[in-house]
């Protein structure tokens, strides 16, 4: 069964409708199923809406020939060069089948530089012949050259069901504790279990406390306080910043709390392109957990980089 996100799905039915499609989008921050589902989705889309015709249903069954899947290798840990290089011999031929052509590449963030370099002069030069789109997915957003997100429509996934989720404990609990619950868990019963959880408390701490800094100094204090935090803190307290900054370019209608305050402030004190770079940012300092480098070295890049 397909993995479905109503908003991006909906965002790229509104795209098609209105002619305004672009020839390369870059999804990331979501989880790898719903975003290769969708991608297909997209693809299936590009022949038939409804997604009922025989080309729409050979999309999503993966059969169809004018869809090309870019996957890491099951021998390796990045994609490689040459699949790239593959890629641009075979939509350099002529197709057999009528219709548009799309190439989705499945993280595309772990391309080396000569990949990426390559790919990009692929999507600067798109062959004349067909109709072409190319749909790249990243799971760190920081490791995918700056000239190929200039290039694509960037579309950011939510976490999975995460305004379903801040929603329902908005019935229960403070606003601001169902918006930084829901960042950090998907789950309503674990979002249960965790708003007493000394981990979250200190982690609820130090995102009302960093969203009041206003100057070097006082993100010097802030990090000497927290330096000795564990893991599970930073990671926490990374999520919800993630969704604020992630927020303060998406979100429309605002309500009043600590929170959506400084969601408010965000938007209107900043540009689209500051905010984008904090966000990337934070994306790269969460992927750092990831690869165990030390919390208080991750800790300290933040405060550099925001103060």
């Amino acid at each position: 069964m397909l993995d479905r996100d109503e908003r991006v799905i909906n965002e790229l039915a509104s795209a098609k409708a209105n002619n305004r499609l672009m020839h390369v989008y870059l999804f990331y921050g979501g989880d790898s199923k719903t975003m290769s589902d969708v991608a297909k989705i997209f693809a299936a889309t590009l022949y038939d809406d409804k997604l009922e015709n025989n080309d729409a249903k050979l999309i999503l069954e993966d059969k169809h020939l004018n869809i090309k899947s870019i996957n890491i290798a099951s021998d390796k840990t990045m994609i490689t060069k040459e699949q790239i290089n593959e890629l641009e011999e075979e939509f350099s031929l002529t197709s057999l089948i009528e219709g548009p052509r799309v190439y989705i590449i499945n993280g595309i963030d772990t391309a080396s530089q000569a990949a990426q370099n390559s790919l990009l002069k692929f999507i600067e030069e798109p062959t004349m012949q067909d109709e072409v789109y190319g749909i790249l997915i990243a799971y760190n957003l920081s490791n995918v050259l700056t000239t190929i997100k200039s290039r694509c429509g960037l579309i950011r996934f939510m976490p999975k069901s995460f305004r379903q989720v801040k929603d329902e404990l908005s019935k229960e609990m403070t606003i601001d504790d169902a918006f930084m619950l829901a960042s950090i868990a998907n789950n309503i019963n674990l979002c249960r279990e965790l708003i007493n959880n000394q981990e979250y408390l200190i982690a609820k701490e130090m995102v009302l406390n960093f969203i009041n800094i206003n100057d070097a100094k006082e993100g010097v204090l802030f990090y000497l306080k927290y330096i000795s935090i564990n893991k599970n803190i930073l990671k926490y307290f990374l999520r919800v910043l993630i969704n604020i900054y992630h927020e303060s370019l998406t979100l429309t209608k605002l309500i009043s709390s600590l929170i959506y305050d400084k969601i408010t402030l965000l938007k209107q004190n900043n540009s689209k392109e500051f905010l984008e770079n904090k966000l990337t940012l934070l994306l790269s300092l969460e992927n750092k957990i990831r690869y165990n480098v030390i919390e208080k070295n991750i800790l300290h890049e933040l405060i550099v980089s925001f103060f």
